[in-house]
């Protein structure tokens, strides 16, 4: 005998199933993201696209809020002696990992002891090398002492989530399969396709609405604009197609954000190799990069030409640095006085960013007008810092730096000769009088005047003697849509979405 299922009921069904889909369409935060990451290992790490996952998973001390502010994390309180020589850390009690354990000082000591231990072999050991040693009384407490003053040790500090003692002995399996205190904690990971990472229901800032963050790696711009455009991602921060931000801001069913970003993006050379050891050639090729052009055809206004490393928002930024204006003429001058064999190709690599890929085959077009050829190899971007980072194999690279925030971190990592010291001199550059300064300056006050005349004539020599040639300072823009609260641009975008515990989804 057949039943008749009344119609209330077949139409009670059908909500809870649209209600069901609805709710877990908005327990998921689909994020797009520019590329792939390196790793999760904050001690290893070092470009942006890895952090701004690793900064959800973990914490450090303290952190940059939105307004670039410095905010307790980890730590409630912390203090400097008179003498600058000591650092007192107060830690949060009652924080957790992710697999369990209770957070201590002792986490914190693992940490920076890994980071400052050469046969780690850490990326930027050189920020950590004031800390002369590490006192943990009890378990809430972290005392460094100091070899010399380091005004700029906190904001390194900062950048540094901590990583918990027991799993970090072993950086190649944590660098694939983290645990932190952050409000989301590691669930999936398919490469070059999506990280998936799941609510931290103890997280100590309180559980968030969401149940997932789902990062999905879209390295080309237009596609990754399209797929915003469809609702198949719900946020994203990094470059967008700069030809449509306009069109964006004006349309109300979209929110686009845009802020004065922490960076840059640079033409590098290898100072090693001829002819590009011989800073005439260098300069050369700075007169052949057209940034005006790069700015507005490009960048559609989104940047700003570059000057140096330092920011012009910056009080220790020179306006009176060398300039290198688009002039062919004055570079064909340099290399004919350099005597540059022109037969020889120059080897330019950079990764699939579609914003360099442009700028390389602007710079093989602009090489070519002065008799100069370009190869021009575009790599996958871990594969690309692997080259730029462990080898020499290379004549010039297309990269970029984020979250330059302070003058030290601009400088000492990029541009002194000593290698415990300059661990991101990829160029192998080296100036005396610069490595002076670069120590000098992070034992001066930096408010002082006597600091601003140091970083100033830092920024001198290097712009004159090219081993950067800096192409434009970027803007930060960030997409969501309406239905997405609690979330917006961040200036520093490592930080992006170190609060996804705040974000609201109700589509």
């Amino acid at each position: 005998m057949k039943r008749s299922i009344p119609l209330v009921g077949l139409l009670l069904a059908a909500v809870l199933v649209v209600f069901g889909a609805a709710q877990a369409q908005n327990d998921r935060l689909l994020i797009g993201s520019t590329s792939e990451i390196s790793g999760f290992d904050p001690r290893v790490a070092t470009d942006v696209p890895s952090f701004e996952r690793i900064n959800v998973i973990m914490e450090g001390l303290v952190a940059f809020n939105r307004g670039l502010g410095l905010e307790p994390r980890l730590a409630t309180d912390w203090e400097t002696s008179e003498d600058g020589l000591t650092m007192n850390f107060t830690l949060r009690e009652g924080v957790r990992y992710h697999h369990g354990k209770e957070f201590t000082s002792e986490d914190v000591r693992h940490t920076l002891e890994t980071m400052l231990d050469p046969e780690f072999g850490a990326p930027n050991r050189s920020l950590y090398l004031a800390i002369e040693s590490i006192e943990t009384p009890d378990d809430s407490t972290v005392i460094l002492n100091l070899n010399q003053p380091n005004a700029f040790l906190i904001n390194n500090l900062a950048r540094l989530p901590i990583v918990p003692a027991d799993l970090g002995q072993d950086s190649d399996a944590f660098n694939q399969r983290p645990s932190g205190t952050g409000p989301y904690q590691f669930d999936t990971w398919i490469r070059d396709d999506r990280l998936v990472l799941s609510r931290f229901d103890d997280y100590w800032g309180g559980a968030g609405e969401l149940a997932f963050l789902e990062f999905r790696v879209i390295p080309e711009n237009s596609t990754r604009l399209l797929a915003y455009e469809a609702g198949e991602i719900d946020t994203t921060q990094g470059q967008l197609p700069p030809e449509e931000l306009d069109r964006l801001e004006e349309d109300p069913q979209f929110i686009l954000e845009r802020t004065p970003g922490t960076g840059y993006t640079y033409l590098g050379f290898n100072t090693n190799v001829e002819p590009l050891d011989d800073f005439r050639v260098r300069q050369a090729l700075n007169h052949l990069i057209p940034r005006e052009g790069i700015v507005a055809r490009v960048m559609a206004g989104n940047a700003f030409p570059g000057i140096s490393m330092l920011l012009p928002t910056m009080p220790w930024f020179n306006p009176d640095v060398m300039r290198f204006d688009y002039d062919p003429e004055r570079a064909q001058q340099l290399l004919e006085e350099a005597g540059v064999d022109f037969d020889e190709p120059f080897r330019l690599y950079t990764h699939d960013n579609a914003v360099r890929m442009q700028i390389a085959e602007i710079l093989s077009f602009e090489f070519s007008q002065v008799g100069l050829t370009l190869e021009v190899n575009i790599e996958e971007f871990g594969a690309f810092l692997s080259r730029v980072q462990d080898t020499d194999d290379f004549d010039m690279f297309i990269l970029g730096w984020g979250g330059q925030l302070d003058p030290d971190r601009a400088t000492i990592r990029q541009f002194h000769s000593n290698p415990d010291l300059g661990t991101a001199n990829y160029t192998g550059y080296g100036n005396p009088r610069v490595d002076e300064l670069l120590e000098e300056g992070v034992r001066t006050d930096p408010t002082s005047e006597e600091s601003f005349a140091i970083y100033r004539e830092i920024s001198a020599i290097v712009v004159e003697e090219s081993p950067y040639a800096f192409i434009f300072y970027t803007e930060e823009t960030a997409a969501y849509h309406p239905w997405i609260d609690g979330w917006s641009v961040h200036p520093y975008s490592p930080n992006t979405y170190q609060d996804a515990h705040l974000i609201t989804k109700n589509r």
